[in-house]
């Protein structure tokens, strides 16, 4: 935020002593994964669940993003966000975008590496640096199995977003 001022002044600015720049930051707080059929096999590039839609702020870096397995698979996810609704695929079905709705794409933010927790596994995306602009202050997302999960009534999963505000 501080960089657009900048840029918006004409005149150069000269800081004559430390400047502190305090950061805020969102958390979304654990989001749940819906429509996700339990005991239902998936293969890979399949939607996982339905798609959902969460609050945010008006616009902001995410830069960190957490997946809980609580079934333990351990299969690298994919959430795909818009910056607006769109057309789910339903759950265990190939997942497909419409041309339509590729102007609100927003990016797909991988979960590849995971921690084993004997029971569960956790993924964390950091540093992601995903700046976005969200005028009705939600995006919109639905999961994209990159393995072939079989998730168990009871372990369905959830995901987290920590946001840098810059409203």
């Amino acid at each position: 935020m501080l960089q657009r001022i900048l840029q918006q002044l004409k005149e150069p600015v000269v800081v004559k002593q430390p400047v502190i720049v305090r950061q805020v930051n969102f958390y979304t707080g654990w989001v749940n994964v819906p429509g996700i059929g339990t005991g239902a096999a998936y293969a890979t590039g399949e939607a996982v669940g339905t798609k959902f839609s969460f609050e945010v702020p008006k616009s902001g870096t995410i830069s960190v993003a957490v997946f809980l397995d609580k079934d333990d698979e351990g299969l690298e996810m994919d959430l795909v966000l818009f910056t607006d609704d769109f057309l789910e695929t339903a759950d265990n079905a190939a997942f497909a975008v419409t041309d339509n709705d590729l102007k609100n794409f927003l990016s797909t933010i991988t979960f590849a590496t995971f921690k084993n927790f004997d029971a569960n596994q956790v993924s964390t995306a950091a540093a992601l640096g995903l700046d976005y602009v969200a005028p009705k202050r939600r995006l919109w997302g639905q999961f994209v199995t990159r393995g072939a999960p079989n998730i168990a009534a009871g372990n369905l999963p959830q995901f987290s977003l920590t946001i840098r505000v810059d409203e």
